[in-house]
């Protein structure tokens, strides 16, 4: 039987409105740069990442690497909490990184938690042409401070296509229609589900 997620309203770590619009954002990019490329061996598809960006080298399309340089100068992978490890491996997820169909175009995307300075950002790439891809910022927060070490405690995964879903307010139980983006926090989770040309995120609370 599927598991069912129940819709709350968003209130978590700080207050915002019940549904928050996040719109998509073009980004333009400067002419590819130079720079070696390899294949990353990753559980479904190779995919082709640039080794001079980040180390270790995550398993991202080349053109999101670009996309990322250019609006994000100096990125890099946050290190994760523990606690942020524990629960995605639950999930058969890397914390930092998840793919999937995100906005039901029945290309791959892909969401990543970067670090910039002092703060995390979870990104959004989704791709509306084939190796075209657009950037969207779902969500920034500061990172944890433990013991002198900056980390992330939020972790990302993805809720598959057919996954039921019930919302609390019209007590509707929905079947999602494409994969949506997962990102929690501890217990916390929000669904962050892409309808309307742009991502609506909604609290959830697992009852498994």
């Amino acid at each position: 039987m599927k598991s069912i997620l129940y819709l709350l309203p968003l209130c978590l770590l700080a207050c915002s409105p019940e549904n928050e619009q996040v719109q998509d954002e073009h980004v333009q990019v400067a002419p590819p740069a130079k720079a070696l490329d390899s294949i990353a061996n990753v559980e479904k598809d190779a995919v082709r990442t640039d080794e001079n960006v980040i180390d270790p080298t995550l398993p991202l399309p080349q053109p999101v690497m670009q996309l990322l340089a250019e609006r994000y100068p100096d990125w890099e992978v946050p290190e994760m909490t523990a606690s942020a490890q524990q629960q995605a491996a639950e999930f058969a997820s890397d914390a930092a990184f998840a793919r999937g169909d995100f906005d039901g175009d029945t290309r791959q995307d892909v969401t990543l938690q970067l670090q910039q300075g002092k703060d995390m950002v979870i990104v959004a790439a989704l791709q509306p042409q084939e190796g075209k891809y657009e950037l969207v910022e779902l969500k920034r927060d500061i990172l944890f401070n433990e013991r002198g070490t900056l980390k992330s405690p939020y972790y990302l995964y993805r809720l598959p296509q057919g996954e039921q879903v019930q919302d609390l307010h019209s007590m509707n139980e929905v079947e999602l229609p494409h994969d949506a983006i997962a990102v929690g926090v501890g217990q916390e989770v929000n669904a962050y589900i892409y309808q309307d040309n742009g991502f609506e995120s909604f609290a959830l609370e697992n009852k498994e």
